[in-house]
């Protein structure tokens, strides 16, 4: 691109300089012949067109233009076309301000809908509000209720705690009762196992052992049952009641 643009500066300063001696016409022209000094130069307004004077330029180096391609002529006619299209400053103005209206509309536009967001996103953080704090006091509700529940099974636990203690000592006692019973019955028993015998004139523990028991060898047991009646095995006399053990 700078390449083009220095070539197109060369191009236009060429068409400059060759259009020099053609540029007076017949409004006036510089006195003084090619051999005068160019710094003693005038304008003769009443001078007819009788010639021209061309002013000494210095020599330059002029860059050879290289010659057009179709594809080059082609880019300097969008050049061309381009460069009518560009707007004027008031065109200009007048597209921003147009731009800035449309971009202003579209924030206002956008706002608004931000403002509706944030409006509904307010009343969803309100009903959610609403419902943590009714969540919260159902909760607390709920705990005291299940407070009174623990509290009232606590209660039962502690009555029926009492309630067993007081079975258990019923269940003692009635098991020592029982016990006792057994133990008497079992005396009972006892006692009515034990049978009598009234001793008869001729009679010695040999022959009660041996008509009771068919065993004469065990008078000792009739003497061990009767201690509190015979002193001796030898000393019974008749009529006296014996136990006789079984």
């Amino acid at each position: 691109m700078k390449k083009i643009v220095q070539i197109i500066g060369l191009v236009i300063l060429g068409m400059i300089l060759s259009s020099i001696p053609c540029m007076a016409g017949n409004e006036g022209y510089i006195t003084g012949g090619s051999s005068e000094d160019t710094m003693g130069l005038r304008l003769d307004l009443n001078r007819v067109n009788t010639g021209s004077y061309v002013a000494p330029v210095e020599e330059k180096e002029i860059t050879p233009v290289k010659k057009e391609t179709p594809r080059r002529r082609r880019w300097f006619r969008r050049r061309k076309k381009e460069a009518k299209k560009e707007l004027t400053p008031a065109e200009i103005a007048k597209s921003t301000a147009e731009a800035a209206l449309e971009a202003s509309k579209r924030a206002n536009e956008t706002v608004k809908k931000a403002e509706a967001i944030a409006k509904t996103a307010m009343e969803v953080s309100k009903k959610a509000e609403k419902t943590a704090i009714d969540a919260l006091n159902a909760a607390k509700r709920a705990e005291a209720t299940a407070n009174k529940s623990i509290a009232a099974t606590n209660r039962v636990i502690e009555t029926a705690n009492k309630a067993v203690a007081t079975t258990n000592k019923a269940i003692a006692e009635i098991n020592r009762l029982a016990e006792k019973l057994k133990r008497e019955r079992e005396e009972e028993k006892r006692k009515k196992k034990v049978e009598t015998y009234r001793v008869k004139r001729g009679d010695s523990l040999t022959r009660i052992a041996l008509k009771i028991y068919k065993d004469a060898s065990l008078w000792k047991k009739l003497f061990n049952a009767n201690r509190d009646k015979i002193k001796r095995p030898s000393l019974i006399r008749p009529g006296q009641v014996l136990k006789v053990p079984r």
